[in-house]
């Protein structure tokens, strides 16, 4: 390959991961339909809306297991996925239809004091 189309193919690439919001730079992801990685130690994303009946996937991305849940045991990927532990690939998906602000953690590494792995999940309007 020439250096040109090396430079071509890096300027591409800059460019095309500048373009995607990573947690660093988009902490928040909107939509109707939204899917939110759980990475060792952090969620891809700390604030998550979507509208009432919208739905968020939760994909394991990690090396450790993981899950989401709302600090008022309101839902829990265990319930849908059948197991509290979701290693990487394992995904889970839930369709929320009330409204409202909704803390949630990974019991392996945050709590429901909102320490550690935690974010905020807005349904609807809230």
């Amino acid at each position: 390959m020439n250096k040109r189309v090396a430079g071509s193919l890096l300027a591409l690439a800059l460019f095309v991961s500048s373009c995607g919001g990573s947690s660093a730079d988009s902490p928040i992801i909107e939509g109707q339909y939204v899917s939110v990685k759980m990475y060792d130690n952090r969620f891809e994303y700390t604030e998550v809306r979507i509208p009432t009946g919208g739905s968020v996937t939760w994909l394991g991305a990690g090396r450790n297991p993981h899950n989401s849940s709302d600090t008022g045991d309101r839902w829990s990927t265990e319930s849908v996925f059948g197991s509290l532990d979701q290693f990487q690939g394992d995904l889970a998906t839930i369709s929320y239809d009330t409204p409202g602000k909704y803390t949630f953690f990974c019991s392996y590494h945050g709590n429901k004091d909102g320490k550690g792995m935690s974010g905020t999940l807005i349904v609807g309007s809230a």
